[in-house]
């Protein structure tokens, strides 16, 4: 017998607050993108442009500027970013409450907003665009709907809390892979090049925007997985949860959304095949007797 999930997660206004917290999604990760391609992508073309223009001084000097300029903006957009996520986290949340039934706890979730027209302007940007409105459908797994209430809510957060925190685990490794590379690269055409041991040591001017990017990078997704392992003993112990427990996993979820750091889609997207099938394996699992 179905609780409703499954019905309640594609209905029409609900299909409007994923597209909504998706758009603003979207906004965040386009500015972590900016600040990215500032950090690392422009460095190394200035690393590897030094081989062309043979002049070190100037390149040191613009990367230097690049340095500064990504930080300037890093520091510019940090409070309207921090908006945007605490807006998509919101708007998240109303859905989630909405799909699970689960009653609004003002002391954990905060007050109830007014965002009818933010989520009616957002989503309007997102679902103008072919295929998108697809891919909002059916947003957790059909495992979750032939369960009793409570037990398929807890499968959806379980899908939320594995899902992210090994998304989180991925792109750490991957980011500290990337830079590492680029670094042996960048030294790499100095040495290649037959520079002078001061001259090589210059090239510390291109790898510093990504080594700042990249600390900056690490800690927020430390922060972040410490958050989720927190709630791990609370969302995987074996005992059977009261609505009480899951609105206080509810919550965790909430404030972590609120803060963490926004994964580029190219990522989400490369990994969201293989992440998918283990969400959906591992819902199984969970709930076979």
């Amino acid at each position: 017998m179905s609780n409703g999930i499954s019905t309640r997660q594609n209905e029409e206004k609900y299909i409007n607050h994923l597209a909504a917290q998706r758009q603003l999604y979207n906004e965040v990760k386009l500015w972590d993108n900016v600040n990215m391609m500032l950090s690392v992508i422009l460095p190394l073309i200035l690393a590897i442009s030094q081989i062309v223009f043979k002049n070190i001084e100037v390149l040191k000097s613009l990367s230097y500027l690049l340095s500064l300029v990504s930080m300037l903006i890093a520091a510019f957009l940090d409070n309207c970013v921090s908006k945007k996520k605490k807006l998509a986290a919101y708007i998240q949340q109303c859905f989630d409450v909405y799909v699970y039934q689960m009653p609004w706890d003002k002391k954990l979730f905060g007050s109830e907003k007014n965002v009818i027209n933010n989520i009616a302007e957002k989503s309007k940007i997102l679902l103008r665009k072919n295929g998108e409105k697809e891919k909002l459908l059916n947003w957790y797994t059909s495992v979750a709907d032939g369960l009793e209430l409570k037990k398929g809510i807890l499968v959806c957060q379980k899908e939320n809390f594995n899902w992210d925190v090994n998304l989180r685990k991925k792109y750490k490794k991957a980011s500290i892979s990337v830079v590492a590379f680029l670094i042996l690269i960048i030294f790499g055409i100095g040495i290649f090049e037959n520079e002078s041991f001061i001259t090589i040591l210059y090239r510390i001017s291109f790898i510093a925007p990504m080594l700042r990017w990249l600390i900056n990078v690490i800690k927020q997704l430390n922060n972040d997985i410490n958050n989720l392992m927190e709630l791990d003993g609370m969302i995987n112990s074996p005992e059977e949860k009261e609505i009480e427990e899951l609105q206080e996993i509810q919550a965790k979820l909430y404030n972590h959304r609120k803060a963490c750091l926004a994964i580029p889609n190219f990522f989400y997207k490369w990994n969201k095949g293989n992440d998918e099938d283990v969400a959906y394996r591992s819902a199984k699992m969970d709930t076979e007797e």
